[in-house]
């Protein structure tokens, strides 16, 4: 990650300095900044395990992605209720289930977040998906 966006501390200011880096024709710098912001966000949000903050981070991605491909923040509102309802396991198992997610997938892509995807949560903590369903 470059020094620049390394230094930036708060989510606000990620979105501004993308903003900046893609009308100045950097748009590597941009994808980076939209990444950090996922991670403080998730950071913010006030995890209690390595796991918790990585499930965090699936579901500020999540977000990202729909506020990308809209073109302007976008909250996963129907996402958030289902964490304060079943958990952050369940809603991922859930969404696993119910989604395809093939578009959401390729904006991702785009924002080189394939690692913050549902898919790839669940390659990742397998016992953890068995045990959310």
């Amino acid at each position: 990650m470059h020094e620049l966006v390394e230094r930036i501390r708060e989510p606000e200011l990620c979105y501004v300095f993308a903003r900046n880096a893609e009308r100045r024709g950097h748009p590597e710098l941009a994808v980076q900044a939209y990444r950090r912001a996922v991670d403080l966000r998730a950071e913010q949000h006030g995890a209690d395990t390595a796991q918790e903050l990585d499930a965090l981070r699936v579901i500020y991605a999540y977000e990202e992605a729909l506020s990308h491909n809209k073109g302007k923040r976008t909250r996963a509102t129907g996402t958030w209720q289902m964490v304060r309802k079943q958990g952050l396991l369940a809603t991922i198992h859930r969404r696993l289930q119910t989604r395809s997610g093939d578009e959401v997938a390729a904006v991702l892509k785009e924002l080189q977040m394939e690692d913050y995807s549902f898919e790839a949560f669940a390659e990742r903590y397998p016992q953890a998906m068995q045990e959310a369903a």
